[in-house]
Protein backbone atom coordinates (compact mmCIF):
# COMPACT_ATOMS: atom_id res chain seq x y z
CA UNK A 1 0.00 0.00 0.00
CA UNK A 2 1.51 3.36 -0.98
CA UNK A 3 1.96 6.21 1.48
CA UNK A 4 -1.08 8.17 0.28
CA UNK A 5 -3.44 5.20 0.52
CA UNK A 6 -2.08 4.34 3.96
CA UNK A 7 -2.64 7.91 5.13
CA UNK A 8 -6.24 7.96 3.88
CA UNK A 9 -7.08 4.65 5.54
CA UNK A 10 -5.47 5.83 8.76
CA UNK A 11 -7.55 9.02 8.69
CA UNK A 12 -10.75 7.03 8.22
CA UNK A 13 -9.75 4.62 11.00
CA UNK A 14 -9.23 7.57 13.34
CA UNK A 15 -12.61 9.00 12.32
CA UNK A 16 -14.30 5.68 13.07
CA UNK A 17 -12.61 5.52 16.45
CA UNK A 18 -13.78 9.06 17.23
CA UNK A 19 -17.37 8.15 16.33
CA UNK A 20 -17.20 5.03 18.52
CA UNK A 21 -15.86 7.00 21.48
CA UNK A 22 -18.51 9.74 21.09
CA UNK A 23 -21.45 7.53 20.22
CA UNK A 24 -23.95 9.70 22.09
CA UNK A 25 -22.79 12.97 20.59
CA UNK A 26 -23.97 14.78 17.49
CA UNK A 27 -20.87 14.64 15.31
CA UNK A 28 -20.80 17.26 12.54
CA UNK A 29 -19.57 15.88 9.25
CA UNK A 30 -17.75 19.17 8.72
CA UNK A 31 -15.65 18.62 11.86
CA UNK A 32 -14.57 15.11 10.82
CA UNK A 33 -13.78 16.32 7.31
CA UNK A 34 -11.77 19.29 8.58
CA UNK A 35 -9.73 17.07 10.92
CA UNK A 36 -8.73 14.97 7.91
CA UNK A 37 -8.12 17.94 5.62
CA UNK A 38 -10.95 17.24 3.17
CA UNK A 39 -14.10 19.00 2.11
CA UNK A 40 -17.27 17.43 3.57
CA UNK A 41 -18.24 16.15 0.12
CA UNK A 42 -14.93 14.40 -0.46
CA UNK A 43 -14.72 13.09 3.13
CA UNK A 44 -18.22 11.60 2.97
CA UNK A 45 -17.39 9.83 -0.29
CA UNK A 46 -14.07 8.51 1.03
CA UNK A 47 -15.62 7.35 4.32
CA UNK A 48 -18.51 5.62 2.55
CA UNK A 49 -16.20 3.99 0.01
CA UNK A 50 -13.91 2.53 2.67
CA UNK A 51 -16.42 1.73 5.43
CA UNK A 52 -19.35 0.78 3.20
CA UNK A 53 -21.77 3.20 4.86
CA UNK A 54 -21.91 6.91 5.65
CA UNK A 55 -21.02 8.56 8.94
CA UNK A 56 -24.64 8.80 10.13
CA UNK A 57 -25.38 5.22 9.08
CA UNK A 58 -22.26 3.97 10.85
CA UNK A 59 -23.19 5.77 14.07
CA UNK A 60 -26.83 4.66 13.83
CA UNK A 61 -25.82 1.01 13.37
CA UNK A 62 -23.54 1.07 16.41
CA UNK A 63 -26.26 2.70 18.49
CA UNK A 64 -28.75 0.02 17.47
CA UNK A 65 -26.27 -2.73 18.31
CA UNK A 66 -25.76 -1.16 21.72
CA UNK A 67 -29.53 -0.96 22.15
CA UNK A 68 -29.80 -4.68 21.43
CA UNK A 69 -27.35 -5.40 24.23
CA UNK A 70 -29.26 -3.10 26.59
CA UNK A 71 -32.49 -4.92 25.79
CA UNK A 72 -30.96 -8.29 26.57
CA UNK A 73 -28.95 -7.46 29.66
CA UNK A 74 -30.66 -4.59 31.43
CA UNK A 75 -34.08 -3.58 32.65
CA UNK A 76 -33.73 -0.07 31.19
CA UNK A 77 -37.15 1.16 30.01
CA UNK A 78 -37.68 0.93 26.28
CA UNK A 79 -38.22 4.67 25.89
CA UNK A 80 -34.86 5.37 27.56
CA UNK A 81 -33.10 2.91 25.25
CA UNK A 82 -34.80 4.59 22.28
CA UNK A 83 -33.59 8.02 23.40
CA UNK A 84 -30.07 6.68 24.02
CA UNK A 85 -30.06 5.34 20.49
CA UNK A 86 -30.84 8.82 19.15
CA UNK A 87 -34.55 8.42 18.39
CA UNK A 88 -37.12 11.00 19.44
CA UNK A 89 -39.88 8.44 19.87
CA UNK A 90 -40.29 4.83 20.88
CA UNK A 91 -42.23 4.18 17.68
CA UNK A 92 -39.41 5.39 15.42
CA UNK A 93 -36.88 3.34 17.35
CA UNK A 94 -39.07 0.24 17.17
CA UNK A 95 -39.42 0.51 13.40
CA UNK A 96 -35.66 0.91 12.89
CA UNK A 97 -34.85 -1.88 15.34
CA UNK A 98 -37.23 -4.36 13.71
CA UNK A 99 -35.90 -3.49 10.27
CA UNK A 100 -32.37 -4.32 11.40
CA UNK A 101 -32.96 -7.34 13.68
CA UNK A 102 -36.27 -8.77 12.40
CA UNK A 103 -37.72 -8.60 15.92
CA UNK A 104 -39.57 -5.79 17.64
CA UNK A 105 -37.66 -4.48 20.69
CA UNK A 106 -40.20 -6.04 23.08
CA UNK A 107 -39.98 -9.45 21.44
CA UNK A 108 -36.20 -9.20 21.29
CA UNK A 109 -36.08 -8.44 25.02
CA UNK A 110 -38.07 -11.60 25.76
CA UNK A 111 -35.22 -13.60 24.21
CA UNK A 112 -33.00 -12.77 27.20
CA UNK A 113 -34.30 -15.90 28.92
CA UNK A 114 -33.10 -18.00 26.00
CA UNK A 115 -29.65 -16.76 25.07
CA UNK A 116 -28.90 -19.97 23.18
CA UNK A 117 -31.88 -19.35 20.88
CA UNK A 118 -30.63 -15.85 20.14
CA UNK A 119 -27.21 -17.19 19.20
CA UNK A 120 -28.81 -19.51 16.66
CA UNK A 121 -27.31 -22.45 18.51
CA UNK A 122 -23.95 -21.90 16.85
CA UNK A 123 -22.05 -20.92 19.96
CA UNK A 124 -23.32 -23.91 21.88
CA UNK A 125 -22.33 -26.56 19.35
CA UNK A 126 -19.35 -28.21 20.99
CA UNK A 127 -18.30 -31.49 22.49
CA UNK A 128 -17.43 -29.56 25.65
CA UNK A 129 -20.22 -29.29 28.19
CA UNK A 130 -21.05 -25.80 29.41
CA UNK A 131 -20.83 -25.69 33.20
CA UNK A 132 -21.80 -23.01 35.68
CA UNK A 133 -18.93 -20.50 35.41
CA UNK A 134 -16.92 -19.54 38.47
CA UNK A 135 -17.20 -15.75 38.42
CA UNK A 136 -15.43 -13.35 40.75
CA UNK A 137 -15.79 -9.58 40.87
CA UNK A 138 -12.53 -7.63 40.81
CA UNK A 139 -11.48 -4.00 40.92
CA UNK A 140 -9.06 -3.65 38.01
CA UNK A 141 -6.67 -0.80 37.31
CA UNK A 142 -6.67 1.12 34.05
CA UNK A 143 -4.23 -0.32 31.50
CA UNK A 144 -2.30 1.67 28.91
CA UNK A 145 -2.00 -0.39 25.72
CA UNK A 146 -0.78 -0.30 22.16
CA UNK A 147 -3.54 -1.56 19.92
CA UNK A 148 -4.10 -2.73 16.36
CA UNK A 149 -7.68 -2.83 15.04
CA UNK A 150 -9.14 -5.83 13.18
CA UNK A 151 -12.46 -5.49 11.35
CA UNK A 152 -14.15 -8.71 10.28
CA UNK A 153 -14.90 -12.16 11.74
CA UNK A 154 -13.37 -12.59 15.18
CA UNK A 155 -11.83 -15.90 14.09
CA UNK A 156 -9.60 -13.95 11.69
CA UNK A 157 -8.03 -11.55 14.22
CA UNK A 158 -4.64 -13.31 14.17
CA UNK A 159 -3.33 -10.87 11.54
CA UNK A 160 -3.84 -7.96 13.97
CA UNK A 161 -1.72 -9.74 16.60
CA UNK A 162 1.03 -10.42 14.03
CA UNK A 163 1.09 -6.72 13.22
CA UNK A 164 1.14 -5.87 16.93
CA UNK A 165 4.00 -8.31 17.66
CA UNK A 166 6.01 -6.94 14.74
CA UNK A 167 5.45 -3.43 16.09
CA UNK A 168 6.54 -4.55 19.57
CA UNK A 169 9.78 -6.03 18.20
CA UNK A 170 10.57 -2.82 16.33
CA UNK A 171 10.06 -0.84 19.54
CA UNK A 172 11.99 -3.08 21.91
CA UNK A 173 8.93 -4.33 23.81
CA UNK A 174 8.83 -7.90 22.56
CA UNK A 175 10.16 -10.62 24.88
CA UNK A 176 9.41 -8.79 28.11
CA UNK A 177 6.26 -9.71 29.99
CA UNK A 178 3.36 -7.57 28.90
CA UNK A 179 -0.33 -8.27 29.33
CA UNK A 180 -1.87 -9.21 26.00
CA UNK A 181 -5.54 -8.38 25.71
CA UNK A 182 -8.33 -8.69 23.16
CA UNK A 183 -11.23 -6.24 23.09
CA UNK A 184 -14.37 -7.39 21.26
CA UNK A 185 -16.57 -4.39 20.55
CA UNK A 186 -19.55 -6.10 18.89
CA UNK A 187 -21.84 -9.04 19.58
CA UNK A 188 -21.74 -11.39 16.56
CA UNK A 189 -25.44 -12.13 17.15
CA UNK A 190 -26.39 -8.54 16.38
CA UNK A 191 -23.71 -7.37 13.92
CA UNK A 192 -22.71 -8.71 10.49
CA UNK A 193 -19.47 -10.70 10.63
CA UNK A 194 -17.68 -8.39 8.22
CA UNK A 195 -18.31 -5.38 10.51
CA UNK A 196 -17.14 -6.88 13.83
CA UNK A 197 -14.53 -4.72 15.57
CA UNK A 198 -11.70 -6.29 17.59
CA UNK A 199 -8.65 -4.62 19.13
CA UNK A 200 -5.47 -6.63 19.65
CA UNK A 201 -3.75 -4.95 22.62
CA UNK A 202 -0.43 -5.13 24.46
CA UNK A 203 0.26 -3.38 27.76
CA UNK A 204 2.87 -0.62 27.50
CA UNK A 205 4.41 1.89 29.93
CA UNK A 206 2.14 4.88 30.50
CA UNK A 207 4.68 7.31 29.06
CA UNK A 208 5.62 5.23 26.02
CA UNK A 209 5.43 7.14 22.74
CA UNK A 210 3.40 5.06 20.27
CA UNK A 211 4.00 5.59 16.56
CA UNK A 212 3.70 3.44 13.47
CA UNK A 213 1.26 0.57 13.01
CA UNK A 214 -0.15 0.66 16.55
CA UNK A 215 -2.23 3.24 18.41
CA UNK A 216 -2.14 4.21 22.08
CA UNK A 217 -5.25 3.58 24.11
CA UNK A 218 -6.30 3.31 27.74
CA UNK A 219 -8.53 0.46 28.87
CA UNK A 220 -10.55 1.91 31.71
CA UNK A 221 -10.32 0.53 35.20
CA UNK A 222 -13.22 -0.35 37.46
CA UNK A 223 -15.30 -3.31 38.55
CA UNK A 224 -15.25 -6.40 36.34
CA UNK A 225 -16.92 -9.80 36.48
CA UNK A 226 -14.03 -12.18 35.82
CA UNK A 227 -13.91 -15.83 34.83
CA UNK A 228 -11.03 -18.06 33.74
CA UNK A 229 -11.60 -19.87 30.45
CA UNK A 230 -9.38 -22.91 29.91
CA UNK A 231 -8.84 -24.37 26.46
CA UNK A 232 -9.14 -23.29 22.84
CA UNK A 233 -9.78 -19.65 22.03
CA UNK A 234 -12.49 -20.93 19.67
CA UNK A 235 -14.57 -21.88 22.70
CA UNK A 236 -14.33 -18.50 24.47
CA UNK A 237 -17.81 -17.50 23.19
CA UNK A 238 -19.27 -20.46 25.08
CA UNK A 239 -17.88 -19.14 28.35
CA UNK A 240 -19.21 -15.67 27.62
CA UNK A 241 -22.60 -17.25 26.94
CA UNK A 242 -22.43 -19.03 30.30
CA UNK A 243 -21.46 -15.84 32.12
CA UNK A 244 -24.16 -13.71 30.49
CA UNK A 245 -26.85 -16.34 30.25
CA UNK A 246 -26.32 -18.17 33.54
CA UNK A 247 -24.37 -16.09 36.04
CA UNK A 248 -25.48 -12.57 35.15
CA UNK A 249 -29.30 -12.87 35.52
CA UNK A 250 -28.90 -14.09 39.10
CA UNK A 251 -26.04 -11.79 40.05
CA UNK A 252 -27.92 -8.60 40.84
CA UNK A 253 -25.22 -6.71 38.93
CA UNK A 254 -25.62 -4.16 36.13
CA UNK A 255 -23.59 -4.07 32.92
CA UNK A 256 -22.02 -1.02 31.34
CA UNK A 257 -21.75 -0.22 27.64
CA UNK A 258 -17.99 -0.83 27.77
CA UNK A 259 -16.85 -3.87 25.75
CA UNK A 260 -15.62 -7.05 27.47
CA UNK A 261 -11.95 -8.01 27.64
CA UNK A 262 -10.04 -11.21 26.95
CA UNK A 263 -6.78 -11.24 28.94
CA UNK A 264 -4.52 -13.96 27.56
CA UNK A 265 -2.61 -15.47 30.47
CA UNK A 266 -0.18 -17.73 28.60
CA UNK A 267 1.39 -17.86 25.15
CA UNK A 268 -0.34 -19.92 22.43
CA UNK A 269 2.95 -20.56 20.62
CA UNK A 270 4.40 -22.58 23.52
CA UNK A 271 1.24 -23.77 25.32
CA UNK A 272 -0.88 -26.78 24.27
CA UNK A 273 -4.30 -25.63 23.13
CA UNK A 274 -6.12 -27.47 25.93
CA UNK A 275 -3.96 -25.65 28.53
CA UNK A 276 -4.53 -22.11 27.24
CA UNK A 277 -5.84 -19.78 29.95
CA UNK A 278 -7.84 -16.63 29.25
CA UNK A 279 -9.37 -14.35 31.86
CA UNK A 280 -12.66 -12.97 30.58
CA UNK A 281 -13.64 -9.62 32.07
CA UNK A 282 -17.09 -8.08 31.75
CA UNK A 283 -17.33 -4.44 32.95
CA UNK A 284 -19.85 -3.73 35.71
CA UNK A 285 -21.38 -0.54 37.09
Amino acid sequence: MNTKKALIREQIAQSKRYIEEHLDATIPLNALAKACGYSPLYFHSIFTGIVGEGVKEYQRRLRLQRAATQLLFSETPLIDIALDAGYESQEGFSRAFKKRFSFSPLKFRKLQSDYNFLSGGNLMESSIDIIQPEVTIKDCDAITVATVRHTGPYAECEAAFKTLCAWARENGLYGTYRQVIGVSHDDPRTAPAETLRYDACMEIPNDFDVTGAAKKYTIQGGRYACCIHKGSYRNIPQTFVAMLGSWFPESGEELTNTPPLEVYLNCPSVTPEHDLLTELRIPLK
